[in-house]
């Protein structure tokens, strides 16, 4: 019964051949003209400003240089151990601290928690795409306390 459904629905499939929409401009234009009659008009509301200030940056908590992870995705962790509670990861630049602790780095996760990584996995900042060599600072802090980075050029 089984072999039966699949063979008819194999022969179902078989019989109905896809294919491109191979209309001229014109036909293009009067199907779109109906389908937006059909519709109707939307309201979408005013546009959107983009803010007319920069975002104001305030300082890290504790200073901090631009660095990579070793991997992506590397797991932070909430101390210097691997048996600690993973905090989150790693994007592909980090704001390192000076901290070190047996093996371990400080970094900051964000501008108000503080995470630890294997010192072997920080590595100087690499682009992500390689023919773009730019530099990396740590810019500061936003007001919801995201690392704001800045590449100037090297």
């Amino acid at each position: 019964m089984r072999n039966t459904f699949v063979l008819m629905l194999g022969l179902a499939l078989a019989a109905t051949p896809a294919c491109a929409q191979h209309l001229p401009p014109d036909a293009l234009d009067r199907l779109s003209a109906e389908r937006q009659g059909e519709i109707g008009s939307r309201n979408w509301g005013p546009p959107v400003n983009p803010p007319t200030q920069a975002q104001v940056l305030s300082p890290l908590p504790v200073p901090a240089t631009c660095r990579s992870p070793a991997t992506d995705f590397e797991p932070l962790y909430a101390a210097p151990a691997r048996t600690a509670r993973q905090v989150g990861v790693a994007s592909p630049q980090i704001a390192v601290t000076d901290t070190v602790h047996d093996g371990w780095t400080q970094v900051e996760l964000t501008g108000h928690t503080l995470a630890w990584i294997p010192t072997r996995d920080v590595l100087p900042y690499r682009p992500l795409v390689a023919d773009h060599p730019t530099g990396c600072t740590v810019a500061g802090q936003r007001a919801n306390g995201m690392i704001a980075f800045s590449h100037p050029d090297r």
